[in-house]
């Protein structure tokens, strides 16, 4: 680690010890839907699942009333520490998870493979720390810790499975991704992408190994990761019920509590006999980007991956900022392609108008009672516009990018000079 990602990974984690010093007890972080989503991933739900598990008699199972959408792993390894005389050792726990999530990205800054850097075009690429820093002092991956989020351990275990990959090991690839997907479920969208992204980093100095094999093994291995996670949780929690509870909620969005999903207004204002159709579109709506992402970026999986990640965040069923948190960091390793981008400053004030609006949309619809939830869903609307319009720009950047490399310094000089006008990949 250089001095720089030292120094940026001590500033965040004293940021946020500060923070937790200062606000821990008067935040409300915890309780905005903005980042702790009400129906899967709030402390809350963390603290109450563990203890009508553990500290009843008889025992409770939370999972068979179907409020508790914790997973089991989190209820076993991280529900004790909910149970202290102090929160410090739980706010510790969540700052360790954004120190290493954030060295981790900044080594796959440094991993990822790059061509030409065409510095006539003004591309940079960003160092390490740069990166870190993103996640470092991003205002939703700072407030996520100060709410205690649970979405930090799926971008914690994300980040560890892209890291994994990039040294060119597929299976710590498949159980960090594993991991990952037993917190949240769509990180398992992100399986070919990562394989193919193992693959293309195998170092050269190594025996390349069968293309087929090394699919097989990385599949066999995430497979038998998740069957020893899902049977340890059957032992753990005495019964299958938590599967419906956890994940179950995930497909049928059956909790529709508000949040910046698309999901929730939809299935309120929904007629029931149009429900399970319309079920199956949202299921299936992230999963068709699957393969052509991996397909079109078959040469640069790391952006695929990346691709995914902001895709999962923008049509998952309860998404929280935390989730675009990581999306932004891992976009940071792609700094070259920024002179590329059409619109900078419109796609960076549209967000943050976004974000400006929902809390007070929420507040005037929940709290003052002057709003309705027509008012809430527009923000959610304009913040999804304005993601969706970054995931846009990130794919024309890319494919401006691929076209100039092809033409040589000539084509690059008639570009730059207006003679030529670059319209589509």
């Amino acid at each position: 680690m250089d001095s720089d990602s030292a120094a940026v990974l001590t500033i965040g984690a004293t940021l946020r010890a500060g923070l937790v010093a200062l606000l821990a007890r008067s935040s409300s972080a915890h309780e905005s839907v903005q980042f702790a989503q009400p129906s899967t991933t709030a402390f809350t739900l963390l603290k109450e699942g563990y203890h009508l598990l553990t500290r009843l008699r008889p025992q409770v199972n939370p999972y068979d009333s179907a409020s508790c959408h914790t997973p089991p792993a989190l209820l076993a390894f991280v529900g004790p520490l909910t149970q202290l005389g102090s929160e410090w050792p739980s706010y510790a726990l969540w700052i360790g998870a954004d120190v290493v999530t954030a060295w981790t990205l900044g080594r796959i800054a440094s991993r990822r493979k790059r061509g030409k850097v065409l510095d006539t075009e003004r591309e940079r690429v960003w160092s390490p720390a740069r990166v870190a820093a993103i996640h470092m002092l991003h205002p939703f991956a700072v407030v996520t810790m100060l709410a205690r989020s649970t979405a930090a351990f799926s971008n914690l275990f994300l980040a560890l499975a892209l890291d994994a990959a990039l040294g060119g090991s597929a299976i710590p690839a498949a159980f960090f991704l594993s991991f990952a997907t037993h917190v949240s479920l769509y990180p398992a969208m992100l399986l070919p992408p990562l394989l193919l992204l193992a693959y293309s980093s195998v170092s050269p100095d190594q025996p390349r190994p069968d293309r087929r094999t090394f699919a097989v093994q990385g599949v066999l291995a995430f497979a038998a990761h998740q069957i020893a996670l899902l049977a340890w949780s059957r032992w753990w929690t005495g019964s299958w019920s938590y599967l419906s509870s956890v994940y179950g909620v995930i497909l049928t969005i059956s909790d529709l509590k508000p949040n910046i999903g698309l999901a929730w207004y939809f299935f309120i204002e929904m007629f029931d006999h149009f429900r399970a159709f319309f079920l199956v579109v949202f299921a299936l709506h992230p999963l068709i980007y699957v393969a052509p992402l991996t397909i079109a970026y078959r040469k640069e999986p790391l952006f695929a991956c990346t691709l995914l990640v902001g895709t999962i965040a923008l049509l998952k069923s309860y998404p929280s900022f935390a989730d675009w948190a990581i999306w932004h960091a891992l976009l940071g390793c792609f700094s070259e392609y920024l002179p590329y981008v059409s619109s900078p400053l419109f796609n960076t004030l549209l967000p943050l108008y976004a974000v400006l609006l929902l809390p007070a949309f929420h507040h005037l619809w929940l709290s003052a009672g002057t709003g309705n939830a027509n008012f809430f869903y527009a923000a959610t609307l304009v913040w999804a516009i304005s993601m969706g319009g970054w995931a846009i720009e990130a794919v024309k950047a890319y494919g401006k990018r691929d076209v100039l490399l092809l033409q040589g310094e000539q084509g690059r000089a008639a570009w730059r000079e207006g003679k030529w006008k670059l319209v589509q990949r």
